[in-house]
């Protein structure tokens, strides 16, 4: 039997084309003329007894080979394939991840119109259909994955039940739902959980990705028994608390441009498995967020602009270990400091963007940072201010003596706070013995930037790496798949109006930085790279 592969199920598109694509991402270790050459045609002369005839080279590789192949072909190529030859007519029965797209991207945030006519709709509609009338044998491999997306609007609800309830009676383990690919008032409502518990092979589902339609309320009469991870984006009124009281089960949690109640309980305590929350750009008016999980280890928060935040005290998350916090209110930030430090003590990760926009001079760090004593990676997203010196960043590093990691990003500058010309004194009083990676991004080589360098590299006896690089990176949050992104069109100052910066600096400017860092560093296996 064929080894197990996903695919995906979308628009026709020219047979050879697709199939030269996917054989270049498939790495089969055939040089790319030899692909031009031979897949192009699909098919390759060679010479006999009775001359040239044509051999498939496709159908002559291996099934675990063709099944890689088809599961990156969209929903009608695949089907496509199945009229080649006797060789392709079931191979798509062993692929058990499926997914129906129409046309229109998905992207979050939505962008853009919908593309799709009702021409369009009714024909994925009759392209369902048929899929779930198709027969699946007793070898066929069970379907552990579906994804429905779909731009419909409320004449489809009826079809919308019927599909969802055909799914879950599938016994798939992980369910995409999509119904909108733009932002509106008109989203579909039903009862999902109504839907799928009424499925006899619910009870299987594990993962659940809700996007673009009204629920009705969770009831906890009618739990998800199974379901371990959970993420609603674009859902209107979401009942947090009976969400998790419905998925006794439930270990992730993602809400991303929900609309959520001011005021959001995170309780269960030891009968709560939550393992990780987060929260992405949800609006209605979020400013509390109360936590009584004692098995939560992440926790990622980013709200929008006109948001505030607290923490109320006490906080139960004693495993509490990764936290990522945006906001955009000062006294919120050195609340949420004060709060990690002595709430959660037992923190290793923190992720804080103080990035404010055009309101950076209003903040600050606190000027009293509590101890971190189990931090080990600090990552900091800042502005360089009068408010927000380099003093205080050194403030909270120190609060940190076992950190090991520390990655600074610098941005925003503007000329009315920006103390140039200022001497900054850093006192040499805390020694970091742990700390040994050092990347400070956004580095534009301005004097306080300078001091704070100098204070890390004569403090931290253990430092063994330290780059300086104009460009920086930013964590793009576990909602957008926990990616790092590179940003190199960093323009300078918003004040600015000389040409942009280059990425790199100038030749004067980089032996000035290397003249001011060199013989500096406490360790002796410490390497500076400025870029």
């Amino acid at each position: 039997m064929p080894t197990s592969y996903g695919h995906k199920f979308g628009l026709w598109s020219p047979q050879h084309r697709l199939v030269l694509r996917l054989l270049l991402l498939t790495g089969l270790g055939l040089g790319t003329g030899t692909v031009i050459s031979s897949y192009l045609r699909l098919k390759k002369k060679v010479m006999d007894d009775d001359g040239y005839t044509e051999e498939d080279l496709i159908s002559a590789m291996p099934s675990d080979i063709l099944c890689s192949i088809l599961s990156r072909l969209d929903t009608k190529d695949v089907v496509r394939t199945s009229i080649l030859s006797t060789r392709w007519s079931n191979l798509y029965l062993f692929l058990p991840y499926y997914s129906f797209s129409c046309r229109c991207s998905f992207e979050i945030p939505f962008r853009g119109q919908c593309s799709c006519t009702a021409e369009y709709r009714k024909e994925i509609m009759t392209v369902l259909d048929r899929f779930f009338r198709m027969p699946r044998g007793a070898g066929c491999e069970k379907i552990k994955s579906f994804c429905l997306s779909l731009c419909v609007k409320r004449d489809f609800t009826c079809h919308i039940e019927r599909w969802v309830r055909q799914i879950a009676g599938l016994g798939v383990e992980e369910f995409t739902l999509r119904l909108c690919c733009q932002q509106s008032t008109k989203h579909i409502t039903f009862p999902l959980q109504k839907l799928l518990c009424e499925a006899a092979a619910a009870p299987m589902l594990k993962s659940l990705h809700l996007a673009a339609c009204i629920l009705e309320p969770f009831n906890p009469q009618h739990p998800f028994k199974s379901l371990t991870s959970l993420r609603l984006s674009y859902i209107e009124s979401v009942d947090v608390q009976s969400v998790l009281l419905s998925c006794p089960e439930l270990e992730s949690l993602t809400l991303e441009y929900c609309c959520l109640h001011s005021k959001l309980f995170i309780g269960g305590g030891k009968q709560l498995k939550l393992k990780s929350l987060i929260i992405y750009r949800c609006h209605g008016g979020v400013n509390e967020i109360s936590l009584c999980a004692e098995n939560l280890v992440i926790l990622e928060v980013q709200l929008w602009i006109d948001s505030t935040m607290k923490f109320p005290h006490p906080t139960n998350a004693p495993k509490l270990q990764h936290v990522n916090i945006t906001v955009m209110h000062s006294e919120d930030m050195c609340d949420i400091i004060r709060w990690v430090g002595n709430d959660c003590p037992q923190v290793e990760s923190l992720y804080l963007d103080l990035s404010f926009g055009n309101r950076a001079c209003a903040y600050s760090l606190p000027r009293e940072v509590p101890t971190f004593g189990h931090m080990r990676q600090l990552y900091i997203l800042m502005e360089f201010n009068e408010l927000f010196d380099v003093t205080q960043v050194a403030a909270l590093i120190t609060g940190c003596p076992l950190l090991q990691r520390l990655h600074l990003v610098g941005r925003g500058r503007k000329p009315c706070y920006l103390r140039i010309g200022e001497r900054v004194s850093l006192r040499n009083h805390h020694l970091h013995l742990h700390l040994k990676e050092v990347e400070f991004g956004g580095f534009l080589g301005l004097e306080n930037e300078v001091a704070l360098v100098l204070y890390i590299l004569k403090n931290a006896l253990a430092l063994e790496r330290m780059v300086l690089c104009r460009d920086y990176r930013w964590y793009t949050g576990a909602s957008k798949g926990g990616k790092w992104e590179e940003r190199k069109d960093y323009k300078g100052p918003t004040w600015s109006k000389n040409p942009p910066y280059n990425v790199t600096f100038d030749q004067s400017k980089l032996q000035t930085i290397h003249q001011q860092l060199r013989g500096q560093a406490a360790s002796p296996k410490a390497q500076v790279i400025v870029i």
